[in-house]
């Protein structure tokens, strides 16, 4: 594919200068995830995971916590317990890791497709602050696991160079299996991507039919066979303990995508907070969550970062202008984008904001694509940057805060909270 050139660009960062930067981010990732955890009661999602995992691998039973979703989860949690003896790490270890380092493959990923190092430092950083992916990082469950598999199995696909080179393809098969047994909408990015390599090997010069016909196949094992294999195999332990066959493990996906189709939440609080998708650029979405512990609530509110996520669709519109000359890794990351957002966008029952990280890896990468482009064209563009920077952190300092349960400490923010409480209580 062709990339966005980098010689039309002043702001420039060395690579030296970029793996350094891209590492610090990571540190600030990590640092922001696990910061005050330890004093952090687990919810009643953790629990659930916790003994969701043990009922899957033990018993091969589905649930009680999410059981119309993948199984990969559950897996990664019962073998993190079984680990770190079922501490903290053990509980979360598996968000927190994969979460955290969600930020730098994110940075590469960025990387491979613009060539530009200071686009790819500016998408890692927006993940690395954002509000929504520090809050469900420090949960239990799958949210910010299914990314970080989805994301690098882009990038090792992209790596296969233009002759295919199947070491790389069959990384990436393995990475987008073990995301689409995370979650169903890895399948999208997964189409994108295999379409958009299929049709670069059908239009490749100087190869015969063969050779093309030969590639075509190798992408059809690669990328379709063996995500379809890593995904059943997730699935051994349901096999080995409950004796069902491959017919019952049919109509068991068959009950599980139906769960989906009609989901509405498992309680009546998530109704009240509910976000529809097509919402999510638009304006502020949230995700709370509330326990008590010795008499005194602990509230998480993870809210998005306005000054991001609002400018996707805007960045979206000049991504496509700029990819009108066929610049294809525009294009294609402008696919992921739509054929990731349009089926949730277009759903219609409530989708909550937890699903968003199946777009907003991409809107991270546009959003800072778009900018750094505008800059260039600005006398003062690098002041433009730093000064959008520090409004975004002004407003990450408070959003943390609400993020990571510490919020009702800060007597500025209870206006905020109050806005989250129960109906019947207000």
């Amino acid at each position: 594919m062709n990339q966005a050139s980098s010689s039309d660009y002043v702001i420039a960062v060395s690579d030296r200068a970029f793996f350094l930067l891209l590492l610090a981010l990571t540190l600030l990732a990590g640092g922001l995830r696990v910061y005050g955890l330890a004093a952090t009661p687990p919810t009643s999602d953790d629990f659930g995971v916790v003994t969701s995992a043990f009922e899957f691998v033990k018993r091969g039973h589905y649930g009680p916590t999410m059981w119309q979703h993948p199984k990969l989860r559950d897996l990664l949690t019962y073998l993190s317990m079984t680990s770190f003896n079922g501490n903290l790490m053990g509980v979360k270890g598996v968000s927190l890791t994969l979460g955290t380092l969600s930020v730098p493959v994110l940075g590469l990923l960025a990387r491979k497709l613009f060539s530009l190092n200071s686009v790819a430092l500016l998408a890692a950083f927006f993940m690395a602050i954002d509000p929504v992916h520090i809050d469900f990082s420090r949960q239990a469950i799958q949210e910010v696991q299914v990314p970080f598999f989805s994301l690098l199995g882009i990038l090792a696909a992209l790596y296969c160079g233009p002759r295919r080179h199947p070491v790389p393809l069959l990384i990436s098969g393995v990475l987008f299996g073990l995301g689409l047994a995370g979650k169903w909408y890895v399948m999208f990015p997964l189409a994108v991507t295999c379409a958009a390599l299929a049709l670069s090997s059908a239009r490749e010069p100087g190869t015969t039919a063969r050779e093309k016909a030969g590639e075509l196949s190798l992408l059809l094992g690669t990328l379709v066979l063996l995500p379809a294999t890593v995904y059943l195999l997730t699935y051994l332990p349901w096999f080995l303990h409950r004796g069902y066959d491959l017919a019952d493990w049919l109509a068991a996906q068959r009950f599980m995508l139906q769960e989906n189709l009609v989901h509405q939440g498992f309680n009546d609080y998530l109704k009240e907070n509910s976000s529809y998708p097509a919402l999510w650029f638009l304006k502020p979405v949230c995700w709370a969550d509330f326990i008590l512990a010795g008499g005194k609530p602990i509230i998480w509110i993870a809210i998005s970062n306005p000054f991001v996520w609002m400018l996707t669709l805007p960045a979206n519109i000049y991504l496509l202008y700029r990819g009108r000359g066929k610049v294809w890794s525009l294009l294609f990351l402008s696919a992921l984008f739509w054929c990731s957002y349009l089926p949730l966008a277009l759903s219609g029952r409530p989708i909550w904001v937890n699903t968003s990280f199946a777009v907003t890896p991409f809107a991270f990468m546009i959003v800072a694509f778009a900018l750094v482009s505008w800059a260039e064209c600005k006398r003062n563009g690098r002041r433009l940057i730093v000064g959008y920077l520090l409004v975004i952190l002004l407003a990450a300092g408070p959003l943390y805060l609400l993020a990571i349960g510490q919020g009702f400490e800060s007597s500025l923010l209870h206006p905020i909270i109050a806005l989250f409480r129960p109906s019947n209580e207000r």
